[in-house]
């Protein structure tokens, strides 16, 4: 069947109106009030002229629109047949489209087939690495798309993971495993790789802080040793002090003891002399007896007194 056009034609419809002489009227208006200056007085003449006005611009307005809608009436009626007669058109339009997009949609199930079987073939030692859902490209499906095209984009990407994880794994750092899932999240290698450094320096910086911490434990240890030790030598020789002390003490009582004892027996001596050279009898007549003694300053004080004491004069010539 030859195709068939549509005819439609038109007819440019005309309205008139007296415009120049509407606007010559309202000129005229304007220009009469233009300088007018309503008083209070003249109130209601004001309110008059407005409504007046008003009135004249409704009546007009009003008719516009009836002209309008008058106007439009064949374009809505020829609008309403247009549509009608367009939506014919969708009917075969629709019908024939519908057994294209199924056979278009069979060869996009058959690419999809065919997508799979290459994916197979180039990633079959990586595929947990590579699912197919996450390299998967649409523009395969497109009737130009050739299968060499498709199996050389996947074996690119297959290299470009494997470079990406033999990289990774080079770093031989602990974060090793987490980059490693990063990177098959993303393939984003630079990321993973910022993602290492920044461990390995985070884990420099904990291992400097734990070494300086060790430093300083060490450091208050040998200084807490060396205050034991200085501590302990102090009492020790302390103690040594305080033995020596009460050592001296000791000589020095003994001493003090000894020369006690030997001045007890010198006075006890001394005093069996005296006692020998007192007379027994006091009462009988005295005699003058001179003595030349070789005495100490102390013994001689005591002898001084012992003479006192029993009621002998003496005198010292």
């Amino acid at each position: 069947m030859e195709n068939y056009e549509v005819q439609v034609q038109q007819q440019a419809g005309k309205i008139t109106c007296d415009f120049e002489a509407g606007k010559a009227y309202l000129n005229e208006r304007l220009e009469e009030y233009r300088n007018v200056v309503f008083t209070e007085d003249r109130k209601k003449e004001a309110k008059a002229t407005v409504a007046s006005l008003r009135k004249e611009k409704k009546a007009f307005t009003d008719r516009v629109k009836e002209v309008r809608d008058e106007y439009m009436k064949p374009l809505e009626e020829f609008a309403a047949k247009a549509k009608e007669l367009a939506d014919m058109y969708d009917q075969p339009i629709n019908f024939i489209n519908g057994q294209v997009s199924a056979f278009e949609q069979r060869r996009i199930e058959e690419k999809k087939e065919q997508i799979k079987d290459l994916y197979l073939e180039c990633l079959g030692d990586m595929q947990a690495e590579l699912p197919l859902n996450k390299i998967y490209n649409s523009k395969w499906e497109n009737a130009t798309t050739n299968p060499t095209q498709i199996r050389r984009e996947m074996m690119e990407r297959k290299e470009t993971v494997k470079q990406g994880l033999d990289a990774i794994r080079q770093m031989h750092s602990d974060a090793e495993e987490k980059a490693v899932v990063m990177f098959l999240e993303s393939y984003d290698l630079t990321k993973s790789i910022l993602y290492i450094n920044q461990y390995e320096q985070q884990q420099k910086e904990i291992l400097a802080r734990e070494q300086e911490r060790i430093r300083r434990e060490e450091e208050e240890r040998i200084r807490r040793e060396e205050r034991a030790k200085l501590e302990s030598e102090q009492r020790e020789r302390e103690a040594l002090a305080r033995a020596e002390r009460e050592k001296q003490e000791a000589l020095a009582a003994a001493e003090a003891e000894k020369l006690a004892a030997v001045e007890q027996a010198k006075e006890e001596a001394a005093q069996e002399v005296i006692d020998s050279m007192i007379p027994q009898d006091l009462e009988g007549s005295s005699n003058l007896y001179e003595y030349r003694m070789a005495l100490t300053a102390e013994a001689k004080e005591k002898l001084e007194m012992y003479l006192t004491s029993v009621g002998i004069d003496w005198e010292l010539i």
